[in-house]
């Protein structure tokens, strides 16, 4: 079922429709846009090729196309259709102009579990933005954890808090209890979203050195 209940009783065409409308008003256009995303692939090939074909239409930096085309990437990506297609694709978005295409482009790449990406997307870890660099970081320490630690250590000190606070979840589930002293100045950052996600690392990884 839809986040938005009234999707589930469109039909392919309506929901092609419906998504390349405006959003409502006052709808967050990436969760909108993600949401008929999500109901057009459920559609069966003829929504996966409606999106697959779609995609070259959102190429505009506008915030609707951009979040048009991050809704079809999610979604083609939690679905895994044709694979090595969307590999492809996803690859090709790592040098897009807009950061969040190129993020959810390195989280497309971790889901689908593509270890081999590593020489691509490491170097962006020193991108500008911070939702690429946060990326990044998830992409490595959910596939090459082995490597992840001083990264993710170095990243605590990110000038931007959206990376500090993702360097402190990742840590928090990497296990690694050496990372604690390293998370506890965090307790009394500037932003509220990092103390918080320094303080669940670090109960998570107390608690996982108890159980050991």
């Amino acid at each position: 079922m839809s986040f938005y209940a009234d999707l589930d009783r469109l039909n392919l065409e309506q929901l092609i429709e419906r998504f390349q409308q405006p959003p409502l008003e006052g709808e967050d256009t990436s969760t909108y846009y993600t949401e008929i995303a999500f109901s057009i692939v459920q559609q069966g090939n003829a929504g996966m090729d409606y999106l697959y074909q779609a995609i070259d239409d959102y190429q505009a930096i506008d915030e609707e196309d951009t979040d048009r085309l991050r809704g079809i990437l999610f979604a083609l990506t939690e679905y895994a259709v044709e694979p090595e297609k969307l590999r492809f694709l996803l690859l090709n978005y790592l040098g897009d102009r807009r950061s969040l295409i190129v993020a959810e482009a390195i989280d497309g790449l971790c889901k689908l579990r593509q270890k081999d990406a590593l020489e691509r997307v490491l170097p962006m870890l020193e991108h500008p933005a911070p939702e690429v660099k946060s990326s990044v970081l998830r992409f490595i320490a959910r596939l090459h954890p082995d490597r992840a630690l001083p990264l993710l250590l170095e990243k605590l000190q990110d000038r931007d808090y959206i990376v500090r606070e993702n360097a402190a979840d990742e840590l928090g589930d990497l296990g690694e209890v050496s990372a604690i002293p390293h998370l506890t100045p965090l307790l009394v950052d500037s932003y509220s979203e990092v103390r918080q996600a320094a303080q669940t690392a670090i109960n998570s990884l107390q608690g996982s050195n108890s159980i050991r």
